[in-house]
């Protein structure tokens, strides 16, 4: 093996120098740093989740007064019995009575299958352009809502008369049922 040139050698220390100190940056360095960079996205990505966390706590009274404002308004949406065949009478009579309110003659009123959790009920009568206008506007604005499912409007003494006279009207309605909690 030949001597090496004191430049050679200069050389080779350099390049031992290059090798050792990349063995510590790539060894010690390296996931040094790379830890902190971790560390400080983590913490970045807690802080977000803390202010969000704040603001839900800071919703939670407006949230909570307004779940409030909704349970008692529940009560308007819904028809409270001890059973469905009740909760049917009291949709049946709320329709005929509504419909004699408004002017009808009641010629009929049944209780009408309907999917669980809910009522239904149908109601056929005998009533005038105006009178069919003002039950209809009572039935959509009279709590507890109600669903009308189908109404059905027979004008044939109109065709007789050549006026619009009494009508044949017969309408279905719908409402969630609400269990009564037994006392």
């Amino acid at each position: 093996m030949n001597q090496l040139t004191p430049r050679e050698r200069k050389l080779a220390a350099i390049g031992l120098a290059v090798a050792a100190l990349a063995l510590v940056w790539l060894a010690v360095i390296g996931p040094l740093l790379l830890g902190f960079a971790e560390r400080a996205s983590q913490r970045e990505r807690l802080i977000a989740q803390y202010l969000q966390n704040e603001r839900m706590i800071a919703r939670t009274s407006a949230l909570r007064r307004a779940a409030e404002k909704q349970a008692q308004g529940a009560a308007d949406f819904v028809v409270s019995a001890r059973d469905a065949d009740a909760a049917a009478e009291l949709l049946k009579t709320r329709l005929a009575d509504s419909l004699t309110r408004a002017g009808g003659e009641l010629r009929a009123s049944e209780g009408v299958e309907a999917q669980p959790g809910w009522v239904r009920a149908s109601v056929s009568g005998v009533v005038s352009y105006p009178h069919l206008v003002v039950w209809l506007d009572r039935l959509s604005n009279e709590p507890p809502y109600l669903v009308v499912e189908s109404l059905s409007v027979a004008a044939d003494r109109a065709i007789n008369s050549n006026h619009l006279d009494l009508m044949d009207v017969q309408l279905e309605a719908s409402i969630p049922l609400a269990p009564a909690h037994a006392r």
